[in-house]
């Protein structure tokens, strides 16, 4: 039987972020007290070159986030609007599909499991690839915002960092990119970084 997709209880969230080979120069102008190690994790995301909504498996999770308004600054809104695990029923495939624009494969009553959905549906799309993605990361609070680095191994690309703000007031956010000096720095999202690195512009 397909299970039910669920979605956790969750405030949207702003977020800042920026990609490059090499952001130690970022690193050195952080003063914050303790880098909290996350484990190393193994996802598959799936690009869609048509849409900037954002998703990816996790071990047999899947996981949709929206990405609701590009407000002052560049700053995006983020909302998880899909967690669902596998199998993966029609009503899950129909939401994902429907947020990409794109018209659902058929499956079968009793859902897909994670092989036969990336073998079937997004197989069967030319317009999203799945690429595996490893993410190594660490994790501290700057003024109380929540912020990541994190080395991202996505697919043949050459590996790349990350570093992101992420917060629920953006006028916050916006004094801590002051005074970081961020102003003129790219801003983007994960999924964004993840085709500029793949070339799936």
């Amino acid at each position: 039987m397909a299970t039910s997709a669920w979605v956790p209880v969750s405030i949207p969230r702003w977020q800042w972020r920026t990609f490059g080979t090499d952001l130690s120069w970022l690193d050195r102008r952080l003063s914050t007290p303790v880098w909290v190690e996350s484990r190393p994790v193994t996802e598959v995301h799936l690009v869609c070159r048509c849409s900037a909504h954002h998703a990816w498996l996790s071990a047999a999770v899947l996981t949709l986030q929206w990405r609701k308004e590009v407000g002052a600054g560049g700053f995006e809104l983020w909302d998880t609007i899909l967690r669902t695990g596998a199998p993966f029923g029609a009503s899950s495939m129909d939401r994902l599909f429907s947020a990409w624009g794109l018209t659902r494969p058929e499956i079968g009553p009793e859902g897909v499991g994670v092989a036969e959905f990336l073998a079937g549906p997004v197989a069967a799309t030319p317009s999203v690839r799945a690429i595996e993605v490893e993410r190594r990361g660490r994790h501290a609070a700057i003024d109380g915002i929540a912020c990541s680095f994190e080395s991202v191994t996505a697919g043949a690309s050459r590996p790349f960092q990350s570093f992101a703000i992420e917060h629920e007031d953006p006028a916050l956010m916006s004094q801590l990119v002051r005074d970081l000096g961020l102003e003129a720095v790219a801003n983007t999202h994960f999924l964004q970084g993840l085709k500029q690195a793949l070339d799936l512009q």
